[in-house]
């Protein structure tokens, strides 16, 4: 096994990128400014000097992202011959996903054939020969295109030079869990996007969880530190609520409540919040309904603390901007009421911290 490491130590035959592909850094740096200065770093491009950090003598590679779980022998996936193909992948058409992106909207890449990079067999041969190539697509993606710049450079340069393999080599959790699967199955697991992310956690009914949880027990991460770590994040969890629940009570004492709702829960929401007949509602049905809240909000100011229980409001996320334009403050003049449902009436619970603390 060999591993290409940015800031990391690990006891594996691994390679120093920052040493070896000075240079190459050096090149991706002036074809991406914007490497480094945004959630990115240059380090994304890594898989992209494999074909160079191993022996010539190599002619095939399987590059894993670092949120990926080989439930099954890898074996299976290197059996596959490549070809004259670049590379073997997983279209996302073959995960649920429609596979439109925008560089299939502008006709760069067709949505079929439109591929999610974390899972590659390489052709190292044929890419030794591919790195102008991959500098172009750097650049052309870097100036026009930058939601997922090393995915997407890999896309705009071989979607039509890939081997499609079964989903089974590339199983995003995320479309596993949309496709209401209950049984884990042989399988290479992705933990790609938030919805997958924020699921893994410590509830150990769910069987991704449990997977996840299977694997990480057997690493040298899982350790008794590991654990005091965890217990020390719910008393953290547990302070920061006592102090969230004080702090709620003075923001709304002497104070009227205010609601924005939509109407298909507004029986819900005054269940939840006891809400009276007395008190203000606004219903969340229109564009109208927007400058009705804006308006009241505007005269009742210090008066009303509102509670805004519509995260999407005419199929697009609230637009909090304006609130904040007129000058209402958050957590001041206005809550986010979803914030306090339970799991129970509808709420989610963010288990991702308690895995970042182990």
């Amino acid at each position: 096994m060999y591993l290409l490491y940015h800031f990391f130590d690990v006891n594996t035959r691994s390679y120093n990128v920052e040493e070896l592909c000075a240079d190459r850094i050096k090149n991706i740096m002036q074809s991406f400014p914007k490497a480094d200065k945004t959630r990115f770093t240059v380090a994304m491009f890594y898989r992209f000097f494999i074909p160079h950090v191993l022996s010539q003598e190599i002619e095939k590679a399987i590059y894993l992202d670092s949120d990926i779980i080989v439930n099954l022998d890898i074996n299976e996936l290197w059996q596959y011959e490549l070809g004259d193909n670049v590379l073997a992948v997983v279209p996302n058409c073959l995960n649920g996903s429609s596979g439109k992106t925008v560089l299939s909207d502008d006709g760069f890449v067709k949505p079929e054939n439109y591929f999610n990079s974390g899972v590659l067999m390489m052709n190292l041969n044929v890419l030794r020969n591919e790195e102008e190539n991959l500098l172009n697509g750097i650049k052309f993606i870097g100036d026009y295109y930058d939601s997922m710049p090393d995915q997407d450079v890999l896309n705009y340069c071989f979607s039509t030079r890939a081997l499609h393999l079964p989903v089974k080599f590339n199983r995003l959790i995320k479309w596993a869990r949309h496709a209401k699967e209950t049984q884990i199955k042989p399988m290479i697991y992705h933990c790609s996007h938030n919805d997958s992310v924020r699921g893994l956690g410590i509830d150990m009914s769910d069987p991704f969880n449990r997977m996840w949880m299977s694997y990480f027990i057997r690493t040298p991460w899982f350790d008794v530190d590991s654990i005091g770590r965890l217990c020390d994040s719910f008393r953290k969890l547990r302070n920061n609520l006592m102090d969230a629940r004080l702090l709620f009570y003075k923001r709304i004492m002497g104070k009227s409540r205010g609601f924005f709702v939509d109407p298909k829960k507004l029986d819900s929401v005054k269940k939840i919040f006891s809400i009276r007949d007395d008190e203000l509602i606004i219903l969340a049905e229109n564009e109208l309904s927007l400058q009705k809240l804006l308006e009241t909000m505007r005269m009742l100011k210090g008066k009303y603390v509102f509670f805004i229980m519509t995260p999407e409001f005419m199929k697009k996320p609230f637009p909090f901007n304006l609130l904040t334009k007129e000058g209402f403050v958050d957590n001041k003049d206005y809550m986010k009421g979803w914030y306090y449902f339970s799991e129970a009436n509808g709420g989610s619970f963010n288990t991702k911290p308690f895995i970042q603390a182990m």
